[in-house]
C-alpha cells in the first residue's frame, strides 16, 4: 500500500553500500513495527480491549479501522520530521496491535478450545505470513521484472475490498467474509511485490521509515487476512 514518497535522488542510483544500508534500515524498522504490534496486542488483550473488540460488533471495528488509517496518514506525513517520525511510527505499530487484538483474542480462544493450545492459529498465521512476505519481497527486490503496471489495479482492488468489507459489516455473511479474506491475501500479495520494488528502485535513502511503514502495513494486513482464513476454516470444520 504505497504512500507518496519524496522526489529526492532514488537510492537505486547510490553505491552498493548505501543501498544495502538503506534496505537494512527499512527491514529493521519494519521488524520493529511487527514487534511493537505484538506488544500492542498483548497489552490490549490484558486490558480487556481485545475482548471488547471481539464482542463490540461492527461499530468497534469501524472506529478502530478509521483511527488506524488516520494514524497511518499522520505517520507518513511527518516522516521527514526528526524525532516525531520515530514516535509516530512507534505509535502506529502499537496501535496496529490494538486493532488486531479482537481477531487475536478470538484466535486464542478458538485455539484453546479446538487444539488445546491458544497460540495454534496465531502461530500458524504468523509463520505463513512471514514466509510468504519474505519470499515475495525478496523476489520483488531482485527480479528484473517490472511490477509498476500493477499500481492502478491494486488501488482499484483496495477500494473495492474496503467497500465490500463495509457492506459485510452489515450483512454479516461468513461465506462472503471468507471470500474477502482470500481476495485480501491475493491483493496484498500484489502490494508486497509492487511496494517492495517501488522502495528499492525509487525511494531516496532518507525514506527508510516511509518504506518500513508501507511494508509493515502490508505484512500486518496479510497476517490478519491469513488468520481470518484459518479461523473461518477451523470454525467450519467444527460445525
Amino acid at each position: 500500500m504505497a504512500f507518496q514518497n519524496a522526489t529526492s535522488r532514488p537510492v537505486a542510483g547510490a553505491s552498493v553500500a548505501t543501498r544495502n544500508d538503506f534496505l537494512k534500515r527499512v527491514y529493521g524498522w519494519m521488524a520493529f513495527g511487527v514487534a511493537l504490534s505484538a506488544a500492542g496486542s498483548f497489552l490490549a488483550i490484558k486490558a480487556g480491549i481485545g475482548m471488547w473488540m471481539a464482542t463490540s460488533g461492527w461499530v468497534g471495528s469501524l472506529l478502530m479501522t478509521v483511527g488506524w488509517m488516520g494514524l497511518a496518514w499522520f505517520a507518513q506525513s511527518v516522516r521527514h520530521t526528526a524525532g516525531i517520525n520515530t514516535v509516530a511510527f512507534a505509535a502506529y505499530g502499537l496501535f496496529t496491535g490494538i486493532v488486531m487484538s479482537g481477531l487475536i483474542q478470538v484466535a486464542l480462544i478458538m485455539g484453546d478450545m479446538l487444539t488445546g493450545s491458544s497460540m495454534t492459529y496465531v502461530g500458524q498465521a504468523f509463520g505463513i505470513t512471514a514466509v510468504a512476505f519474505g519470499a515475495l519481497s525478496f523476489y520483488a527486490a531482485t527480479t528484473k521484472r517490472d511490477f509498476s503496471f500493477m499500481g492502478g489495479m491494486l488501488t482499484v482492488g483496495l477500494i473495492a475490498l474496503i467497500a465490500l468489507g463495509l457492506i459485510n459489516l452489515f450483512i454479516q455473511s461468513s461465506m462472503f467474509a471468507l471470500i474477502l479474506s482470500f481476495a485480501g491475501v491475493m491483493l496484498f500479495t500484489g502490494f508486497i511485490l509492487f511496494d517492495t520494488q517501488q522502495i528499492v528502485r525509487h525511494y531516496p535513502e532518507n525514506e527508510h521509515l516511509a518504506g518500513a511503514l508501507v511494508l509493515f502495513t502490508n505484512f500486518a494486513i496479510m497476517f490478519m487476512k491469513i488468520l481470518s482464513i484459518l479461523l473461518q476454516l477451523a470454525g467450519g470444520r467444527k460445525d
